[in-house]
């Protein structure tokens, strides 16, 4: 009886995912003979069950939507994915179309590899990758590779999107490959410049990332969450 009065507090506080895959590790086990809740817990354990996450925005320019931003968060065995898709249409002295693909794989909380990507009316604009070897970052760009010698990264331009920078005072761009001064400004409100001058202001609510003020010499924008 009293194994049965823990199962039933363990079922209600788990994620409904989670409670899907221990009943089917559960059954398993059952025709193997073996029923013991500490079982299946460590069955389940092996599997490597992971959580995601994901976040939608809009990027509008003068109200209107010229693009969009996926951001994604895969998180499994200690081992945190993060990816963003933007896409972009748009004219300022031209038509402008422009893509971006940018990743960061964190290990107990370190980077272990990223990659960015972007082009710009189809031409290739940066095409970057880190890659953590020995304490270091190795810095690859097509044929030419370099090496950062700072260690670790915890926090990159993708952590933004992951993670309100609440007592995190610096931030590391892989496109400028440095770290950035991350202001706050408000409650919930931070401002990070970045090298060229251009800055941009993060707003969170509940912790989530909800509003990116985009300020560019050229122009500005908003980028927008339309679900969470």
């Amino acid at each position: 009886m009293k194994q049965k009065t823990v199962r039933g507090r363990l079922n209600r506080q788990e994620d409904p995912k989670l409670t899907v895959c221990l009943k089917k590790t559960k059954d398993h086990l059952k025709n193997m003979g073996h029923t013991s809740l500490s079982t299946v817990l460590f069955m389940v354990a092996l599997t490597g069950y992971s959580q995601k996450k994901s976040l939608n925005f809009h990027i509008l320019r003068n109200g209107n939507k010229i693009g969009t931003v996926y951001f994604s968060k895969t998180t499994s065995g200690g081992i945190d994915s993060l990816k963003v898709e933007s896409t972009v249409k748009t004219k300022l002295v031209a038509n402008i179309t422009g893509r971006a693909l940018e990743n960061a794989v964190f290990k107990n909380g370190i980077l272990v590899q990223s990659s960015i990507y972007r082009e710009l009316n189809g031409d290739e604009k940066t095409n970057k990758q880190h890659r953590l070897d020995n304490g270091q970052y190795i810095i690859s760009k097509g044929k030419k590779s370099g090496v950062m010698k700072t260690y670790p990264i915890t926090y990159t331009m993708l952590s933004l999107y992951s993670k309100e920078p609440e007592n995190i005072s610096k931030v590391y761009s892989d496109n400028f490959e440095t770290f950035l001064v991350i202001e706050k400004i408000d409650a919930h409100k931070y401002k990070i410049t970045l090298p060229d001058d251009n800055y941009n202001y993060y707003h969170y609510k509940n912790g989530v990332l909800s509003l990116v003020e985009v300020h560019h010499s050229l122009y500005s924008a908003n980028i927008v969450l339309v679900n969470n």
